[in-house]
């Protein structure tokens, strides 16, 4: 009678366990995780979202200016840079977002330049530099509710 109920102790939870585990769902819902289309559906929002703030950001010309710096981020991490710069040399910032909300530009030191609102609606913003110090440093952060891109460029005038 022992024998019978420890056989029986170890045969019902491996059934459980087995009937729980099936491969044979019939219900085509449970093939497909939510975060995994979550996951699919972000990426290719920011794909779309850097296209579009890089085309913007090409769109602009800088004749004669050389290149210093350029970036692409995400609005939830923002752009958080030090710019290798020349004391009094002029330079212009262009920044594009894409998404929706607004971002705020700073330069520190301040002198360098001011707190400035982008709308993310691929307008293309644009700052002028010239520090005071060998170098000078570049946030741009997401206000309350912004998503999206940022796509950023320095270049020497």
């Amino acid at each position: 009678m022992k024998l019978r109920w420890i056989t029986g102790c170890a045969v019902v939870p491996t059934l459980l366990l087995t009937a729980c585990t099936s491969d044979t769902d019939a219900e085509p819902w449970h093939a497909f995780s939510p975060t995994a289309t979550h996951r699919t559906t972000q990426a290719d929002t920011e794909k779309r979202l850097t296209a579009a703030a890089r085309s913007a950001l090409d769109g602009v010309t800088d004749e004669g200016a050389s290149m210093v710096e350029s970036g692409v981020e995400r609005v939830s991490d923002g752009v958080h840079t030090q710019l290798g710069l020349t004391q009094g040399t002029t330079y212009k910032l262009t920044v594009v977002c894409a998404g929706k909300g607004t971002v705020r530009i700073t330069l520190a030191p301040a002198a360098a330049g001011e707190k400035k609102p982008i709308p993310c609606d691929q307008s293309i913003a644009f700052e002028r530099i010239k520090p005071k110090a060998a170098s000078a440093h570049l946030d741009i952060v997401g206000n309350p509710g912004a998503s999206g891109m940022i796509a950023w460029r320095v270049n020497k005038m």
